[in-house]
């Protein structure tokens, strides 16, 4: 009895153990899920996904793909189905010669089998067409989502800005709240001049109203970046920093705008050969069978099969054919002009991103040092505050000089996570 309640009682425990493991994975997950909604990545991939102009490229996509399997369908026996009633007159001795004449009468009731044949070369050529157009359309697609992630991080950045902007308002608020107590108390003992302590209130309300203002501009930047995002969260996130792949050497040969370019150029060239295997000659057969008959003379007995041979031979067209060639290899070359173009707009680009990234590092460096100096001239100002051996102004200027090194340090970093956007992804206009 006691093995057995000792059994009930292991299973039991092993129960819960089991349930409390699966409770705490789903925690685990759901606060991951709640923590991956305040980074940069959770809203370019909501962008991807709720994006329709990406979703009709997708679509496209599809369709054209379609459109090759038709074309290979196109190449291979077709069975139709031929009903034909006619009744030709004869009057006079003028009219249609042949059977149909006697009595003027013809019914035809077939099934026929086709089949069009092309040189291997000249199907391959018309198959690699489909495959460069999807490519073409895969390329604009992924043009178009990197225009988006640009453009959401950009905005995932002004929103960080404005978060970040609110935190050093609230510190800033936090230092003259802590000294209005003692600034108050010391202005009642004569310490300080009445004057001064209403100069410390109308600074600190300046920055309280500041404080109002880039919060509006934080719901307002928010409410972008979820809109462009195609998100719809309500509540206020504490965003964290975006990160760049600051490793990453951008390189022309594997950009989007070197790819649409090879796949433009293999269009072209494709086309080349299309408009040569058009002026092929072409072939096609045939094979019929069911009822044909006159109906004069025992009409029971026109079922009957029969099978044919086309041969199309291009002649004469008024030279379209060396015109149009003519014409692809214009637009072969205009392609091979814009390439070296945006080749060299590529290079320049990012030689100018990371120059200026390097001129932005090197004033946040002299910046910090700055601070450190503010910073020390706050704390000694704050410990003479109390005997009243700092001037009011100059407190009030030392927390400014502080609040603005602060903002500054901010805009400089934010301004280097901007051109490390641009770095990452750069659009050629």
């Amino acid at each position: 009895m006691i093995d057995n309640f000792q059994i009930l009682l292991t299973m039991a425990f092993q129960k819960k153990l089991k349930t409390a493991v699966l409770l705490l994975l789903f925690l685990v997950h759901s606060g991951y899920r709640a923590q991956s909604k305040n980074t940069l990545s959770y809203y370019l991939e909501t962008a991807q996904q709720t994006n329709p102009n990406l979703q009709d490229l997708k679509n496209q996509i599809s369709i054209t793909a379609i459109d090759s399997i038709k074309m290979q369908r196109e190449y291979g026996f077709k069975v139709i189905g031929i009903a034909d009633a006619s009744y030709s007159p004869q009057i006079n001795n003028w009219g249609y010669d042949g059977n149909s004449t006697i009595n003027g009468k013809n019914l035809a009731l077939l099934g026929r089998v086709s089949r069009d044949f092309v040189s291997k070369k000249n199907f391959q050529a018309k198959l690699n067409s489909f495959s460069l157009t999807v490519q073409q359309l895969l390329n604009q697609k992924n043009l178009s989502a990197l225009t988006l992630k640009k453009a959401v991080t950009e905005q995932y950045l002004l929103a960080y800005e404005s978060q970040e902007q609110t935190k050093i308002d609230q510190e800033i608020i936090h230092i003259f709240q802590q000294e209005d107590v003692i600034l108050k108390k010391l202005t009642q003992q004569s310490v300080f001049r009445q004057t001064d302590y209403l100069t410390f209130k109308v600074t600190q309300q300046q920055n309280e109203l500041l404080q109002k203002q880039h919060s509006a501009d934080f719901q307002n930047n928010f409410g972008l970046l979820q809109y462009l995002s195609g998100n719809n969260e309500k509540q206020l996130p504490d965003l964290e920093p975006p990160t760049f792949n600051k490793k990453m050497e951008p390189d022309f040969e594997e950009s989007i705008y070197a790819q649409t370019f090879r796949t433009d150029s293999l269009k072209l060239a494709n086309d080349l050969q299309l408009i040569n295997y058009n002026y092929q000659p072409k072939i096609s057969v045939f094979a019929d069978g069911g009822y044909s008959s006159a109906l004069i003379q025992t009409p029971y007995k026109n079922f009957g099969i029969s099978a044919g041979l086309s041969l199309t031979v291009p002649i004469y067209d008024g030279h379209q054919r060396q015109h149009s060639l003519e014409q692809k290899k214009i637009e072969l070359d205009t392609r091979k002009s814009y390439t070296a173009f945006y080749q060299k707009q590529f290079e320049q680009q990012k030689a100018q991103l990371k120059n200026q990234i390097r001129q932005y590092r090197d004033m946040i460096s002299l910046a910090n040092t700055q601070m450190k100096y503010a910073q020390t001239l706050i704390e000694a100002n704050l410990k003479q505050l109390p005997t009243g051996d700092v001037k009011m102004v100059d407190f009030i200027l030392a927390i400014t000089n502080y609040t603005t090194l602060k903002i500054g340090l901010l805009q400089y970093r934010m301004q280097i996570l901007r051109l490390e956007n641009h770095y990452e992804n750069i659009i050629l206009q």
